[in-house]
């Protein structure tokens, strides 16, 4: 997952919470939304859904 994000010009800064039990993903970028991050995690085969608000 690191290659996919540290290589990716539009996302600046992104951390995966291990200690929390849903392993939460935190993704700062001015371009992509939600869906965007969700789609490309899933076509590298990685699970990913939106926690509920």
């Amino acid at each position: 997952m690191a290659p996919l994000f540290n290589l990716h010009p539009c996302i600046s800064e992104w951390s995966v919470d291990t200690e929390d039990v849903d392993n939460v993903l935190r993704v700062v970028s001015l371009n992509l939304i939600e869906n965007d991050i969700i789609q490309l995690m899933l076509s590298k085969s990685f699970v990913c859904e939106a926690l509920p608000d």
